[in-house]
């Protein structure tokens, strides 16, 4: 990189750095007495954040710039909802989320008959659905939230409000709250609960809700309207048949549904659903962990590290939201030493390159999927050695930047 160059850099880094500390003065000025109740993040770590933002700290400031970058993105592009096109769900009715499985592709020995499976390979057909519209409304949310809050710039939670009203509460656009159509396979009239797993784009929406709730823009009607979609988005996966029939699977699609389906009770204000599903949690750990560590359910796919990455990742995240409800799931050991420690043991070494990972993967490692296992380790678990293990990742060891914000590592980690 020549010098003029990294002078220009250097600039645009330190004219961030001078607009935050400007913008900063007031976000501290209105922040209230409150702290946030986040249910993914620490509401409680939120004024250290700001602290450190204002410091110049510069992981933080850059991962702020990031976030900033993308709301202003998200300025410029249109309020997206899951009527406005593509195709339309077998029932007819625009406001079901509909939307295609990654992995299945035409036959090609029968070319117009069902599609079959081709595990780990995904079909770009699939961004023609609901998903990528719901994908813009998390990617939009998720920025606009955090830009706001940090900076304390309107603009950035006035059009939030806008988005979250537009996919989840107004009459002509809000989507119905269930996942029966999601992860359709062209051919098949079979309805597949993996469509559920798609709820995850809207879990960082729940604590960005949360944070707007001091926003005077977000009226007690929105707050209300919204906890009664997620509540009756939570009645839908405990009673459907789609609903019973994902709980019911041993594997990281087992766990998913947990993590998703706890939040959404909590935020939906049915804590009766979320403990219920707690108190099966040591069955789940038992079932999905074998007794060295391996999830055999994970080993079979085509990309056994990635799944067996993301099923511990899955566990870890219940135990979290576990301890709302005063649940220790990180402290479970059964008599054979099953538990989610040792599933994160069973898989470390091959993460870090110290081992050959003896199964499949056709793709290369995402280093994301690592990375926030272990930064949510070390939090869930209070064990600054996951930190380390974090910091030994190749390449980007940091999570996502809402992420680094919202659900910070203790300083120092």
């Amino acid at each position: 990189m020549n010098t003029l160059l990294k002078q220009r850099l250097h600039y645009l880094t330190l004219s961030f750095v001078c607009i935050l500390c400007s913008t900063f003065t007031f976000g501290q000025n209105s922040e209230t007495e409150n702290t946030p109740s986040l249910l993914l993040g620490q509401g409680d770590q939120l004024s250290r954040i700001k602290k450190e933002l204002a410091a110049g700290n510069t992981e933080l400031v850059a991962a702020l710039k990031k976030i900033v970058e993308e709301a202003d993105a998200a300025l410029e592009q249109p309020i997206v909802n899951v009527v406005a096109e593509g195709a339309l769900p077998p029932s007819g009715d625009a406001h079901d989320y509909f939307s295609y499985s990654p992995y299945w592709w035409p036959d090609p020995e029968n070319p117009n008959g069902p599609y079959i499976w081709r595990d780990g390979v995904t079909n770009p057909d699939r961004s023609t659905s609901d998903v990528s519209r719901l994908e813009a409304m998390n990617k939009a949310v998720t920025s606009l939230v955090p830009a706001w809050y940090f900076t304390g710039e309107e603009k950035y939670a006035e059009r939030a409000v806008q988005q979250i009203r537009a996919w989840y509460l107004d009459p002509e656009t809000r989507m119905n709250p269930n996942f029966r159509y999601g992860q359709k396979r062209r051919g098949h009239d079979y309805n597949s609960s993996g469509g559920i797993l798609e709820s995850n784009r809207m879990d960082w929406v729940v604590d960005c809700a949360i944070l707007l709730d001091d926003f005077s823009g977000w009226t007690n009607k929105d707050k209300t309207a919204l906890r009664r979609w997620f509540g009756e988005l939570a009645t839908w996966m405990v009673e459907s048949p789609e609903g019973i029939e994902e709980a019911m699977q041993p594997n990281n699609h087992g766990a998913w549904y947990n993590q998703h389906l706890i939040l959404f009770s909590l935020y939906g204000e049915k804590p009766e659903i979320a403990r219920a599903h707690l108190e099966r949690m040591p069955a789940r750990i038992f079932g999905q962990v074998f007794i060295d560590g391996r999830q055999p359910q994970e080993l079979i796919r085509t990309n056994a590290l990635s799944y067996s990455i993301y099923g511990a990742r899955a566990l870890v995240g219940v135990a979290r939201l576990g301890r709302h409800l005063n649940f220790d799931l990180f402290a479970y050991r059964s008599t054979e030493g099953r538990s989610i420690r040792l599933a994160i043991d069973y898989i470390t070494p091959f993460i870090l390159g110290e081992e050959e990972w003896p199964g499949s993967q056709i793709r290369p490692l995402r280093t994301g999927r690592a990375n926030e296992l272990y930064w949510n380790a070390a939090l869930g678990f209070q064990e600054r050695e996951f930190a380390t293990i974090l910091h030994k990742l190749p390449g980007d060891q940091l999570p996502s930047p809402i992420v680094q914000l919202l659900d910070p590592l203790p300083k120092g980690w």
